[in-house]
Protein backbone atom coordinates (compact mmCIF):
# COMPACT_ATOMS: atom_id res chain seq x y z
CA UNK A 1 0.00 0.00 0.00
CA UNK A 2 1.64 3.50 -0.91
CA UNK A 3 2.56 6.07 1.36
CA UNK A 4 2.23 9.56 0.97
CA UNK A 5 5.27 11.48 1.80
CA UNK A 6 5.33 15.23 2.99
CA UNK A 7 8.81 16.39 2.20
CA UNK A 8 10.36 19.52 4.48
CA UNK A 9 7.35 20.33 5.73
CA UNK A 10 6.16 21.22 9.42
CA UNK A 11 7.94 22.85 11.74
CA UNK A 12 10.22 20.03 13.05
CA UNK A 13 11.27 19.56 9.39
CA UNK A 14 12.04 22.92 8.58
CA UNK A 15 15.23 22.46 6.05
CA UNK A 16 18.15 24.67 7.57
CA UNK A 17 20.09 27.00 5.22
CA UNK A 18 23.09 24.46 4.87
CA UNK A 19 20.65 21.19 3.51
CA UNK A 20 18.83 23.65 1.26
CA UNK A 21 22.50 24.59 -0.46
CA UNK A 22 23.05 21.19 -0.12
CA UNK A 23 19.25 20.46 -1.93
CA UNK A 24 20.04 23.26 -4.58
CA UNK A 25 22.66 21.51 -6.15
CA UNK A 26 20.39 19.01 -8.03
CA UNK A 27 18.31 21.60 -9.62
CA UNK A 28 18.60 22.13 -13.36
CA UNK A 29 20.93 24.23 -14.48
CA UNK A 30 21.97 25.39 -11.03
CA UNK A 31 25.85 24.19 -11.31
CA UNK A 32 26.84 26.22 -14.68
CA UNK A 33 29.83 27.68 -12.46
CA UNK A 34 28.14 26.21 -8.88
CA UNK A 35 27.67 29.55 -7.67
CA UNK A 36 25.74 29.18 -4.81
CA UNK A 37 26.29 30.87 -1.46
CA UNK A 38 28.62 28.97 0.78
CA UNK A 39 27.88 28.81 4.65
CA UNK A 40 28.98 30.77 7.44
CA UNK A 41 32.36 30.17 8.38
CA UNK A 42 34.66 30.79 11.60
CA UNK A 43 37.29 33.18 10.96
CA UNK A 44 40.41 30.48 11.15
CA UNK A 45 38.52 28.63 8.21
CA UNK A 46 38.20 31.39 6.43
CA UNK A 47 41.82 32.34 7.39
CA UNK A 48 42.56 28.92 6.07
CA UNK A 49 40.98 28.81 3.07
CA UNK A 50 42.51 32.49 2.19
CA UNK A 51 46.08 31.24 2.39
CA UNK A 52 45.37 27.99 0.92
CA UNK A 53 44.06 30.18 -2.20
CA UNK A 54 47.07 32.31 -1.68
CA UNK A 55 49.46 29.44 -2.14
CA UNK A 56 47.69 27.97 -5.47
CA UNK A 57 48.02 31.42 -7.05
CA UNK A 58 51.54 31.74 -5.90
CA UNK A 59 52.34 28.15 -7.34
CA UNK A 60 50.73 29.11 -10.64
CA UNK A 61 53.23 31.92 -10.72
CA UNK A 62 56.09 30.06 -9.25
CA UNK A 63 55.36 27.61 -12.20
CA UNK A 64 55.45 30.19 -14.89
CA UNK A 65 58.77 31.85 -13.94
CA UNK A 66 60.59 28.82 -12.53
CA UNK A 67 59.04 25.67 -13.13
CA UNK A 68 58.27 25.83 -16.73
CA UNK A 69 61.37 27.81 -17.69
CA UNK A 70 63.75 25.43 -15.90
CA UNK A 71 62.49 22.67 -17.68
CA UNK A 72 62.82 24.20 -21.04
CA UNK A 73 66.12 24.91 -20.07
CA UNK A 74 66.91 21.77 -19.20
CA UNK A 75 65.06 20.92 -22.80
CA UNK A 76 67.50 23.30 -24.38
CA UNK A 77 70.57 21.24 -22.79
CA UNK A 78 69.94 18.27 -23.56
CA UNK A 79 69.80 19.24 -27.20
CA UNK A 80 72.63 20.71 -27.20
CA UNK A 81 74.37 17.32 -25.80
CA UNK A 82 72.21 15.55 -28.59
CA UNK A 83 73.74 17.75 -31.17
CA UNK A 84 77.45 16.56 -30.04
CA UNK A 85 76.38 13.34 -29.87
CA UNK A 86 75.48 13.63 -33.78
CA UNK A 87 78.90 15.26 -34.15
CA UNK A 88 80.79 12.85 -32.42
CA UNK A 89 78.93 10.06 -34.55
CA UNK A 90 79.99 11.72 -37.64
CA UNK A 91 83.28 12.42 -36.71
CA UNK A 92 86.54 10.36 -38.76
CA UNK A 93 87.69 9.91 -35.28
CA UNK A 94 84.45 8.61 -33.48
CA UNK A 95 86.50 5.60 -32.00
CA UNK A 96 89.27 7.85 -30.78
CA UNK A 97 87.35 10.47 -28.96
CA UNK A 98 85.19 7.46 -27.41
CA UNK A 99 88.31 5.73 -26.08
CA UNK A 100 89.39 9.12 -24.42
CA UNK A 101 85.70 10.04 -23.08
CA UNK A 102 85.75 6.50 -21.69
CA UNK A 103 89.38 6.96 -19.68
CA UNK A 104 88.52 10.35 -18.84
CA UNK A 105 85.21 9.08 -16.74
CA UNK A 106 87.89 6.59 -15.40
CA UNK A 107 90.09 8.37 -13.80
CA UNK A 108 87.25 10.98 -12.95
CA UNK A 109 84.96 8.62 -11.42
CA UNK A 110 86.52 4.96 -10.90
CA UNK A 111 84.46 3.07 -12.71
CA UNK A 112 85.23 1.27 -16.17
CA UNK A 113 82.73 1.52 -19.05
CA UNK A 114 82.86 -0.52 -21.52
CA UNK A 115 84.21 0.28 -25.27
CA UNK A 116 81.46 -1.32 -27.07
CA UNK A 117 78.84 1.60 -25.20
CA UNK A 118 77.26 3.65 -27.50
CA UNK A 119 77.56 7.53 -27.60
CA UNK A 120 75.14 8.54 -26.44
CA UNK A 121 75.58 6.53 -23.13
CA UNK A 122 79.44 7.48 -22.92
CA UNK A 123 78.42 11.32 -23.31
CA UNK A 124 75.78 11.43 -21.05
CA UNK A 125 77.49 9.27 -18.17
CA UNK A 126 80.62 12.18 -18.07
CA UNK A 127 78.31 15.12 -18.50
CA UNK A 128 75.43 14.40 -15.93
CA UNK A 129 77.84 12.12 -14.32
CA UNK A 130 76.46 13.51 -10.39
CA UNK A 131 72.63 13.13 -11.72
CA UNK A 132 70.57 10.07 -10.42
CA UNK A 133 70.74 7.13 -12.55
CA UNK A 134 67.14 7.33 -13.89
CA UNK A 135 67.15 10.42 -15.24
CA UNK A 136 70.48 10.17 -16.70
CA UNK A 137 68.67 6.58 -18.42
CA UNK A 138 66.22 9.08 -19.39
CA UNK A 139 68.65 11.55 -20.85
CA UNK A 140 69.70 8.75 -22.75
CA UNK A 141 66.45 7.45 -23.80
CA UNK A 142 65.81 10.75 -25.29
CA UNK A 143 68.72 10.62 -27.54
CA UNK A 144 68.56 6.85 -28.45
CA UNK A 145 64.86 7.76 -29.76
CA UNK A 146 65.80 10.84 -31.51
CA UNK A 147 69.00 8.79 -33.06
CA UNK A 148 66.06 6.46 -34.26
CA UNK A 149 64.39 8.68 -35.71
CA UNK A 150 66.80 10.72 -37.55
CA UNK A 151 66.35 13.70 -35.75
CA UNK A 152 68.61 16.34 -37.51
CA UNK A 153 70.87 18.53 -35.39
CA UNK A 154 69.03 21.66 -33.96
CA UNK A 155 65.65 19.65 -34.13
CA UNK A 156 65.42 17.84 -30.76
CA UNK A 157 64.41 21.08 -28.94
CA UNK A 158 61.27 21.47 -31.05
CA UNK A 159 60.50 18.01 -30.40
CA UNK A 160 60.61 18.39 -27.10
CA UNK A 161 58.23 20.96 -26.97
CA UNK A 162 55.49 19.58 -29.26
CA UNK A 163 55.85 16.54 -27.05
CA UNK A 164 55.90 18.04 -23.50
CA UNK A 165 59.03 17.41 -22.36
CA UNK A 166 61.26 14.80 -21.28
CA UNK A 167 59.49 12.24 -19.63
CA UNK A 168 56.31 12.39 -22.45
CA UNK A 169 58.90 11.69 -24.94
CA UNK A 170 60.11 8.66 -23.06
CA UNK A 171 57.18 7.29 -22.05
CA UNK A 172 56.25 7.40 -25.21
CA UNK A 173 58.99 5.96 -27.18
CA UNK A 174 57.52 2.57 -27.46
CA UNK A 175 53.98 2.86 -26.99
CA UNK A 176 53.22 5.68 -29.30
CA UNK A 177 48.85 5.80 -29.77
CA UNK A 178 48.72 2.53 -27.72
CA UNK A 179 49.99 4.41 -24.57
CA UNK A 180 47.73 7.66 -24.96
CA UNK A 181 44.70 5.02 -24.94
CA UNK A 182 45.58 3.37 -22.00
CA UNK A 183 46.67 6.95 -20.21
CA UNK A 184 42.88 8.10 -21.54
CA UNK A 185 41.71 4.72 -20.49
CA UNK A 186 43.14 5.33 -16.73
CA UNK A 187 41.85 8.60 -17.00
CA UNK A 188 38.39 8.32 -17.51
CA UNK A 189 38.16 5.20 -14.74
CA UNK A 190 39.86 7.38 -12.09
CA UNK A 191 37.27 10.59 -12.85
CA UNK A 192 34.27 7.76 -12.75
CA UNK A 193 35.55 6.41 -9.09
CA UNK A 194 36.04 10.37 -7.93
CA UNK A 195 32.86 10.87 -9.32
CA UNK A 196 31.03 8.36 -7.16
CA UNK A 197 33.08 8.77 -4.61
CA UNK A 198 32.29 12.57 -4.38
CA UNK A 199 28.31 11.80 -4.49
CA UNK A 200 28.74 9.41 -1.57
CA UNK A 201 30.34 12.07 0.45
CA UNK A 202 27.59 14.65 -0.29
CA UNK A 203 24.59 12.26 0.01
CA UNK A 204 26.35 11.57 3.42
CA UNK A 205 26.35 15.08 4.32
CA UNK A 206 22.96 15.55 3.21
CA UNK A 207 21.64 13.01 5.55
CA UNK A 208 23.58 14.04 8.70
CA UNK A 209 22.08 17.81 8.40
CA UNK A 210 18.77 19.00 10.31
CA UNK A 211 15.41 18.86 8.68
CA UNK A 212 15.86 15.67 7.30
CA UNK A 213 12.78 13.62 6.79
CA UNK A 214 12.22 10.33 8.08
CA UNK A 215 10.08 7.39 5.96
CA UNK A 216 8.81 4.77 7.29
CA UNK A 217 7.51 1.81 5.07
CA UNK A 218 8.42 -1.91 4.28
CA UNK A 219 8.42 -0.91 0.52
CA UNK A 220 11.84 -1.74 0.19
CA UNK A 221 12.89 -4.58 -2.14
CA UNK A 222 16.31 -5.86 -1.06
CA UNK A 223 18.52 -6.73 -4.06
CA UNK A 224 21.63 -6.74 -2.37
CA UNK A 225 23.41 -10.40 -2.35
CA UNK A 226 21.91 -13.12 -0.12
CA UNK A 227 24.22 -15.31 2.69
CA UNK A 228 23.34 -18.61 0.01
CA UNK A 229 24.86 -16.19 -2.72
CA UNK A 230 27.45 -15.37 -0.97
CA UNK A 231 28.06 -18.79 0.57
CA UNK A 232 29.04 -19.93 -3.35
CA UNK A 233 31.28 -17.30 -4.10
CA UNK A 234 34.90 -17.52 -3.64
CA UNK A 235 36.93 -15.57 -1.00
CA UNK A 236 39.38 -13.69 -3.19
CA UNK A 237 35.97 -12.40 -5.56
CA UNK A 238 33.67 -11.28 -2.15
CA UNK A 239 35.72 -7.60 -2.63
CA UNK A 240 33.36 -7.47 -5.67
CA UNK A 241 31.57 -4.71 -5.63
CA UNK A 242 28.36 -6.88 -6.83
CA UNK A 243 28.68 -8.99 -3.80
CA UNK A 244 28.93 -5.51 -1.53
CA UNK A 245 25.87 -3.94 -0.06
CA UNK A 246 25.13 -0.62 -0.96
CA UNK A 247 24.94 2.70 1.57
CA UNK A 248 21.62 3.71 -0.03
CA UNK A 249 18.08 3.12 -0.45
CA UNK A 250 16.44 4.26 -3.35
CA UNK A 251 13.01 5.16 -4.17
CA UNK A 252 10.88 5.63 -6.92
CA UNK A 253 7.93 8.10 -6.10
CA UNK A 254 4.92 9.99 -8.21
CA UNK A 255 4.11 13.13 -7.98
CA UNK A 256 0.96 14.20 -5.75
CA UNK A 257 -1.73 16.93 -5.87
CA UNK A 258 0.05 18.66 -3.81
CA UNK A 259 2.68 20.70 -3.33
CA UNK A 260 5.65 19.25 -2.13
CA UNK A 261 4.41 15.69 -2.18
CA UNK A 262 5.05 12.84 -3.42
CA UNK A 263 3.35 8.83 -3.54
CA UNK A 264 5.76 6.53 -2.65
CA UNK A 265 5.82 3.62 -4.71
CA UNK A 266 8.69 1.49 -4.20
CA UNK A 267 12.45 1.56 -2.76
CA UNK A 268 15.32 -0.61 -3.83
CA UNK A 269 18.42 -1.47 -1.84
CA UNK A 270 20.68 -2.27 -3.86
CA UNK A 271 24.34 -3.62 -4.32
CA UNK A 272 27.02 -1.86 -4.53
CA UNK A 273 27.90 -2.29 -8.33
CA UNK A 274 24.26 -1.41 -9.08
CA UNK A 275 24.35 1.96 -6.58
CA UNK A 276 28.04 3.03 -8.01
CA UNK A 277 25.98 3.52 -11.45
CA UNK A 278 23.15 4.97 -10.08
CA UNK A 279 25.54 7.81 -8.65
CA UNK A 280 27.59 7.88 -11.72
CA UNK A 281 24.32 8.75 -13.82
CA UNK A 282 23.22 11.47 -11.18
CA UNK A 283 26.76 13.14 -11.14
CA UNK A 284 26.73 13.10 -14.72
CA UNK A 285 23.82 15.60 -14.56
CA UNK A 286 25.09 17.71 -11.97
CA UNK A 287 26.55 20.15 -14.58
CA UNK A 288 29.16 20.52 -12.47
CA UNK A 289 32.68 18.82 -13.19
CA UNK A 290 34.70 16.93 -10.19
CA UNK A 291 36.73 20.28 -8.83
CA UNK A 292 34.22 21.83 -8.46
CA UNK A 293 31.81 19.68 -6.91
CA UNK A 294 35.31 18.48 -4.62
CA UNK A 295 35.19 22.10 -3.86
CA UNK A 296 31.94 22.23 -2.30
CA UNK A 297 32.08 19.16 -0.50
CA UNK A 298 35.07 19.66 1.09
CA UNK A 299 33.33 23.40 2.37
CA UNK A 300 30.62 21.93 3.74
CA UNK A 301 32.60 18.83 5.74
CA UNK A 302 34.76 21.60 7.33
CA UNK A 303 32.29 23.69 7.98
CA UNK A 304 30.12 20.75 9.73
CA UNK A 305 33.08 20.49 11.58
CA UNK A 306 33.25 23.68 13.61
Amino acid sequence: MSEIVTMGSGSEAEVTVRSAELTNIFQRGANGKLGMKMPAQSPEVLDALQQVNQLAKDYETLKIEVFLRADRASWVFLSNVYDFVLRINRSVKKRQIKSDLLEMIKLRDHISITSAAETETIVARYIFSDMARQTRNNYVAVMQKALSLDVKQGELLVLLEQNGGISNWVNNAFDGVDAQKIADREQRKTLRTDSVSLMRRLFALMGSGQGVSFVKTKQVADWTPSARELATVKEANKNATKYQAGEFVFFVATPSEQPDEYKLIQGFSAARDFEDQLLLQIAARLGADNQQLQAVVSEFEAARLN
